[in-house]
């Protein structure tokens, strides 16, 4: 008999709930000192009931990295790199960021964790870094696009991109403030800098 709409839903929250405290867990206590016990006593669900969703907790861990990507795609890709007025969308563009990753302190501490450890999670490794590059392309035709239309003083703008990327991440996992801080407003004026405005 097929599961209802309501039992998908139930399952669904379930997922994320696991999901969100693996993230926790793997940010505050490291890949080792997470285990499924662990992260079954977080999310109040049963310890079988993970082993539902993931096969173990190396899944448990890649998913947890990789599957948020999808999502932010959607949010940090989404600005105009041929904008008419390439200064604005920038300022759009960085509000837009700056807010995002102002909430996801835990997930920027996996993030790391993998770079720091690429060797280790190659195919984790990868996901990320396909994403990044796509996020420093993405940034760079924005910049080309300025320095084009002369509002950009003239560098590379991949390296300008790379610079801002770096940025973003260094800002979150430097500042103890929560994401609802007046401090996050006060980096977009500086972060704008960095690109070189005329």
């Amino acid at each position: 008999m097929p599961l209802s709409e309501q039992q998908l839903l139930n399952m669904e929250k379930k997922r994320k709930r696991i999901l969100e405290s693996a993230t926790f867990l793997f940010a505050t206590e490291g890949f080792e000192g997470t285990t499924i016990k662990k992260v079954s006593e977080v999310a109040s669900v049963s310890f079988g009931s993970v082993f539902t969703y993931f096969k173990d907790k190396e899944e448990l861990f890649y998913t947890a990295v990789v599957e948020p990507l999808k999502e932010f795609s959607e949010v940090v890709f989404d600005f105009d790199t041929d904008a008419d007025n390439p200064r604005q969308e920038l300022e759009n563009m960085i509000k837009t960021h700056i807010e995002l990753f102002a909430g996801v302190n835990n997930y920027l501490t996996l993030v790391v964790h993998v770079v720091g450890q690429h060797q280790r999670y190659p195919d984790i490794f990868k996901e990320l870094d396909d994403f990044h590059n796509k996020f420093r392309e993405r940034v760079g035709l924005l910049v080309k696009n300025g320095q084009q239309k002369g509002m950009f003083v003239e560098q590379d703008p991949l390296v300008v991109a790379t610079l801002y990327t770096s940025l973003l991440i260094g800002i979150r996992l430097n500042t103890t403030d929560s994401r609802y801080s007046e401090m996050w407003k006060q980096y977009i004026s500086s972060a704008v800098n960095l690109f070189g405005p005329i």
